[in-house]
């Protein structure tokens, strides 16, 4: 069970200075927590250029989401800032953390709405394990109240080509895969690498089928008009997919729809909105919405859907939003482009590599400890859960029940 052995008693603000390994310097100085998004900007602003992090670790991403959706959860903000000997930001883990009975457990900021969790560290340092667990067990002892656990999902083994550190640490495999494609100069050659002519001939019956209900279109929003009709369309449509399925909607609640309508607005003004949405026009017509977060050369997608009217549907509107979506991010210059985490057909069909994520936990009390490892026990029930289509196939048949 991890010990504070290696650290002298921790002030409010900020720990002690690890104790460096034989041979080896320790990849920081000091640790401090801070418990206020806003007072975090600068070093997050800081290390960020240099940092190999997903959208979902966007300064703004994780404000908008403590003011929303974390505060209807009671997440409280824990921003680990860890820094080098000369005071420069050496590492930054966006946290938040919330009580649960009499555990006090921290974990990613995002949540759900996060596929991608990752801490941020200065390229070109090295992290061992030693340094890691160090610098977790400075920022549990440098936190009020003091931090039981953390609890850390979806982590992808590395982003963009640069490693994740904590790759390196104990870790199981996350649930669920995530799914990615490379994108190349030219949207021909994608089209032929993940459809074959049949189905191209296929799905260009469908836009035809679409246009001949009136003018098709895919179009980006450049203000907050258009981003306004195109998350009212995303609503709609999502909640009716939910509710056709039997499940919640998980984009009810109205925090989390402040969550993406702040996200949509947010330098949307400047033409960089840290939510792009897409939307599919038939004619006035909004058939299917599709929202996307870009950091670097990758775009990640965060939701899809659209109409549910049978004549809609059947022209495959949510295929025809990915490879319009795909096409402008090949005009855009993006490398990269992923449909998140979580298993459907669709993302099978874009995307031709899937990317493994890992989970991880480090308990600092005894009490956290016992609730790090049934946090992977959990999580390794769920993998099994959805690696097995016979469990999967009676979830779905109770779940209809239930919902009858």
């Amino acid at each position: 069970m991890p010990t504070a052995a290696a650290f002298s008693r921790p002030t409010p603000s900020e720990a002690a200075a690890p104790r460096a390994r034989p041979g080896a310097a320790p990849a920081f100085a000091s640790v401090a927590v801070v418990d206020d998004i806003e007072a975090a900007r600068d070093a997050w602003a800081e290390i960020a250029p240099f940092a190999a992090a997903s959208p979902y670790q966007g300064f703004d991403f994780a404000r908008l989401w403590l003011a929303t959706i974390g505060a209807a959860r009671r997440v409280a903000p824990l921003i680990v800032v860890a820094r080098d000997a000369a005071g420069a930001v050496a590492a930054l883990l966006p946290l938040g953390a919330r009580a649960v009975g009499p555990l006090r457990l921290a974990s990613f900021i995002g949540g759900k709405d996060a596929n991608f969790n990752l801490g941020l560290f200065q390229q070109g340092a090295v992290w061992s394990p030693q340094d890691l667990a160090a610098l977790l067990m400075a920022a549990a002892h440098a936190a009020r109240p003091r931090v039981d656990a953390f609890l850390f999902v979806n982590q992808p083994g590395d982003w963009q080509g640069a490693s994740n550190p904590f790759a390196a640490r104990p870790r199981q495999p996350s649930p669920s895969f995530a799914y990615k494609s490379a994108l190349p100069g030219d949207f021909a050659a994608w089209v032929n690498a993940h459809a074959s002519n049949d189905a191209q001939k296929k799905l260009r019956k469908k836009a035809k089928r679409l246009e001949a209900m009136g003018p098709v279109a895919h179009r980006r929003a450049a203000d907050a008009r258009e981003a306004d009709r195109l998350l009212a369309a995303f609503f709609v449509q999502k909640n009716a997919r939910m509710r056709a399925l039997g499940v919640s909607d998980a984009y009810e609640a109205p925090e989390a729809r402040a969550f993406l309508s702040g996200l949509a607005h947010c330098g949307l003004e400047a033409g960089a909105p840290r939510l792009e949405l897409h939307g599919l026009y038939v004619g006035d017509r909004v058939v299917a919405t599709f929202g996307a977060l870009a950091a670097g050369d990758r775009l990640s997608g965060l939701f899809l859907s659209n109409d549910g009217d049978l004549e809609i549907a059947r022209s495959s509107p949510g295929e025809l939003i990915v490879q319009a979506v795909v096409r402008d991010a090949i005009a855009r210059g993006f490398n990269t482009f992923d449909l998140g985490v979580g298993e459907a057909r669709y993302k099978n069909e874009a995307c031709e590599a899937e990317e493994p994520l890992f989970d991880g936990a480090f308990g600092v009390t005894a009490l956290g400890w016992v609730a790090a490892q049934a946090f992977l026990v959990r999580q390794g029930l769920k993998r099994r859960v959805k690696r097995s289509p016979q469990v999967l196939a009676l979830l779905r048949r109770l779940r209809a029940t239930a919902s009858a």
